[in-house]
């Protein structure tokens, strides 16, 4: 603790004695005209190092905290899009302000495809509606993949389930140099397979789908899209990385990636083996997030895409995978109904084989016009799809319940195991000719899939009922084989009728039909077989359905606003026939109309960005809501449709706000949301003394929810460290309705969750980052029948990364838990600490680290779950403390010279694509 404060003492005393000075000016073109957006920055002239940076605001005026350390003159620059960079050097002033008067850039006269900069570019850079981190500027460790590289970014977070947002807003798509990486939109397997090393920039723009990039229409989305560029030169180049670790307990890991680039392609091979539950990728520290059972995966996957998305493009991909997972659970519950209140204990455990081979093939081709000056180019795209895969799985359960005085209800015990195969084709093709100069166009598309599943499985179940003294057993054999298709078509017409003005008809239809067989045989005690032919279980049946909508839309654009509308008209007909048990037949169809709106306000720049959103859509009740029949696959729990159920309306206002004050590096977000469903479609449920639960289905009125969200981001940014703020708050109201035991009653559930994080970088020799959680969460019942509740979760997570003796470091990860109002049997809170020691060797090209995970032995794998019926607590088997040595290789040239793998300060001239 006394090295830590002397250390932090010394970099104080050592800002105090620098000196620092405010930079002043103001951007302008030759016509006089300010420029807002232009990114101004000051370099060291020894080395090159960027040591701090603005963005010019709407006046075109700058103001740049410079500490100038000990140096007497200074490197500053003016980069702005179409104009030329701007350089020349300042003396440092004794005072603390120096103003630069009107700064003057020229025009580009040529198109500007590549732009040098000496030494270090920004860490961050505003390019209108992109914001781009420079990769070099974020110290990372040796083994690190990209997705330890986006954690690190400010503004950037992923959260337990792999969700990566930007300054609050969800990405939806991550591309490698503007291609998808083996097919995958969501980039999974490029985020944690690419080594962060190979990394130039990191773009963030709007969501756009590829028919919105090829016709030029603006993003409608919401939602963000991430571009890693890699490290490149103008001949082809290749890296990757090979690496393994094995520790404690004959825990492994073993992966191997080569990658190869030229000018517009991408070859890939990715492949990997572990038994430490990572389904993906190589980690040589994973993070504290609790991993419930225990996974062994490997799999192997080949990619190849050539061209981008203006360009004829190519993308074949093959993955196989194979999986072996084990999970334990035991589990509390508390339920509350309006005349019974009862406890179950429950014991549970699994295990299941799989193995999947998965190919996708897209292709697009575009059709240039022999006149260059005119915008008549098609698009031809065809996507195809295939996968396969078969599993082998077993589970088995014991549960006990039990009235709250402690008297025995019953006693439920169940075994299940069975094999599966499942085949799926699936083919999109499309034609999109662009019309004129006015981005008009018309689209059409087919698509059909295909699908196959055969399964054969074995099933007993035993429940003792001690009121009634009696045992009802199950023992069946079951097999079971699906064949469906769909096909759909969908068109649409973009036609300008005036000047930013907009008419956009739709038309879709889809036919669907999908027959199943499933035969179930009942043991048979006196012959000693399972021949007993179970006809309410078994079924040979024909589903068709047909769907028609046409649809009708209209867009204008004024200024910086834009105005949108549409409607929808669907009619849906359905048809179930079952040769078995005809009880099950039934004919329906639903029309409705649907209607949505926006209002989008976005400035020139893409700094602000407002939205205002209304959406409508309608839930058709599904099969198994709508058959008659019970469905007495589970003695615990029959259901029973309802053919009189009406489709459920909802209805959803969102406001969206997003401002980028560039000028001060603060970035604001925020969004408030209200929905109701109309004719809500909810479980009514019976729970007879005996504890077995017959449910049907009803419509409900009253069913509504409101949430929330903002979040405020702070960036600042010197020559030997980096710092970021974050502030968030979250809230969310539920109105929720339920009926048990013929009584109706609300919930009202209620979250407040503020959060803030906070990171520090120093020189590339330190990295910090710290982040913490309340929520507390309340429910509120309008009856007396069920006692109000109320708890709060604290979460809190510690990184660090040390970096010592030019070629080591240490890296720490800790997180704790704490759940105020948990059951007797379980642990309310939870510490999970992982811990890295680590040193590169050979230039940086190999890395031996040892590694330990969940050191303190205190992780647990504890889930809280409360509804308006139940609270409950599990506990399921997790992941345990182990320690590893590993050791990781990496290797690449570019342009016929070595990677460089070690990326420091000060590296001379590289080049930046536009």
């Amino acid at each position: 603790m006394k090295t830590l404060v002397s250390f932090v003492f010394i970099l104080a005393s050592f800002s105090a004695m620098s000196q620092k000075f405010a930079l002043e000016g103001l951007v302008i073109d030759k016509e006089a005209t300010s420029l807002e957006g232009a990114t101004v920055y000051v370099q060291s002239i020894k080395d090159s190092t960027t040591m701090a940076y603005a963005i010019t605001d709407k006046k075109g005026e700058f103001s740049i905290r410079v500490n100038a350390e000990s140096e007497s003159k200074l490197l500053f620059k003016v980069a702005y899009l179409g104009y030329k960079t701007y350089s020349r050097d300042i003396k440092v002033p004794q005072e603390d302000r120096l103003h630069l008067g009107d700064i003057t850039i020229e025009e580009q006269l040529e198109e500007l495809t590549e732009v040098f900069l000496v030494g270090k570019a920004p860490p961050v850079l505003m390019k209108k509606d992109t914001v781009e981190y420079n990769a070099d500027s974020f110290k990372t460790l040796p083994n690190d993949k990209v997705e330890d590289l986006l954690k690190k970014l400010p503004g950037i977070e992923i959260d337990l389930d792999g969700m990566i947002t930007h300054n609050g807003v969800e990405v939806e798509a991550v591309n490698v140099d503007g291609m998808r990486f083996f097919g995958e939109k969501n980039g999974n397997i490029a985020i944690k397979n690419l080594p962060s090393v190979v990394i130039d920039k990191v773009q963030v723009t709007d969501f756009k789908t590829d028919l919105q990039k090829f016709t030029g229409e603006a993003s409608d989305s919401g939602t963000k899209e991430l571009n890693l560029k890699i490290k490149k030169g103008k001949n082809k180049g290749y890296f990757g990385d090979v690496a393994g670790g094995y520790g404690t307990d004959d825990k492994y890991q073993a992966n191997a990636n080569l990658f190869q680039l030229i000018e517009g392609k991408q070859l890939g091979v990715i492949s990997g083996t572990n038994n430490i539950n990572m389904s993906k990728g190589f980690n040589s520290l994973p993070d504290t997030d609790t991993s419930n059972g225990y996974l062994e995966s490997s799999f192997v996957g080949s990619n190849f895409s050539k061209g981008k998305w203006n360009e004829t493009r190519i993308n074949g991909n093959y993955r196989y995978s194979t999986q072996n997972r084990e999970t334990e659970q035991k589990t509390r519950r508390e339920n509350f109904l309006p005349d019974l209140n009862y406890i179950t204990n429950s014991k549970k455990n699994s295990s299941g084989d799989s193995d999947s081979h998965t190919a996708n093939l897209d292709l697009k081709f575009l059709v240039e016009p022999k006149n260059k000056s005119a915008n008549n180019s098609v698009q031809i795209a065809n996507r195809t799809d295939f996968k396969m895969s078969n599993s082998d799985s077993f589970n088995q359960e014991t549960t006990q319940s039990t009235e709250t005085n402690g008297d025995l209800v019953s006693d439920y015990n169940a075994r299940n195991q069975g094999v599966s195969d499942s085949y799926n084709f699936s083919n999109n093709f499309s034609v999109t000719p662009r019309l004129g100069g006015r981005r008009d166009y018309f689209h059409i598309g087919l698509s059909t899939n295909i699908s196959k599943d055969q399964s054969s499985g074995k099933r007993y179940s035993e429940n003792i009922l001690y009121k009634k003294n009696t045992t009802k057993i199950q023992d069946q054999i079951n097999e079971s084989e699906n064949l469906s298709s769909n096909i759909s078509l969908n068109a649409s017409w973009n036609k300008e009728l005036f000047t930013d003005f907009r008419i956009i008809p739709r038309y879709w239809v889809q036919v669907g039909n999908s027959t199943n067989e499933k035969y179930v045989f009942d043991y048979n005690t006196e012959e000693g077989s399972y021949d007993g032919f179970n006809q309410r279980l078994s079924t040979e049946n024909n589903y068709l359905t047909t769907t028609v909508r046409p649809a009708l839309g209209f867009r204008y654009d004024y200024k910086e606003f834009r105005f949108e509308a549409s409607g929808n008209y669907t009619s849906t007909f359905r048809k179930y026939e079952d040769e078995i048990n005809v009880a099950r037949n039934f004919k329906t169809d639903f029309e409705y109309l649907t209607y949505s709106g926006r209002i989008q306000y976005r400035d020139a720049n893409g700094y602000k960005n407002i939205n205002l959103h209304y959406d409508q859509n309608v839930d058709v009740p599904s099969i198994g809501q709508l058959q008659p029949v019970p469905d007495v696959n589970n003695q615990l729990h029959i259901r029973t449709g309802n053919p009189f159920l009406e489709p459920a309306v909802n209805h959803d206002l969102r406001f969206q706000y997003q401002n980028n004050l560039a000028f001060h590096n603060i970035n604001i977000t925020g969004d408030a949301a209200a929905g109701f469903v109309q004719d809500k479609i909810i479980n009514t449920t019976i729970t007879d003394e005996d504890l077995i639960k017959y449910t049907t289905y009803t419509n409900i009125q009253g069913d509504y929810s409101l949430r929330g969200n903002t979040a405020i981001t702070k960036t600042y940014f010197s020559q030997h460290a980096n710092m970021n703020f974050n502030l968030r708050l979250h809230g969310s109201f539920r109105n929720n309705l339920s009926i048990q035991n013929g009584v109706k009653f609300t919930a009202e559930s209620s979250v407040i969750r503020p959060s803030i994080s906070f990171r520090y970088a120093y020189d590339k020799k330190l990295d910090f980052n710290a982040s913490y959680s309340y929520a507390l969460n309340k429910t509120i019942y309008d009856t007396d029948i069920y006692d109000d509740n109320a708890y709060f979760v604290q979460n809190l997570q510690l990184n660090s990364s040390i970096y010592f003796f030019k070629d080591a470091f240490l890296t720490n990860k800790v997180s704790y838990r704490y759940n105020s109002r948990v059951g007797d049997a379980f642990d309310g809170d939870a510490v999970f600490w992982n811990a890295g020691l680590g040193v590169q060797l050979w230039e940086g090209k190999g890395t031996l680290t040892l590694v330990g995970y969940d050191i303190l032995g205190k992780n647990n794998g504890y889930v809280r779950t409360i509804s308006e019926d139940f609270i409950q607590d599990s506990q399921s088997t997790i992941l345990e403390q182990y320690f590893m040595l590993t050791f990781s290789y990496k290797f690449g040239r570019f342009a016929g010279q070595n990677m460089n793998i070690n990326s420091r300060p000060g590296s001379g001239m590289r080049r930046i694509r536009s």
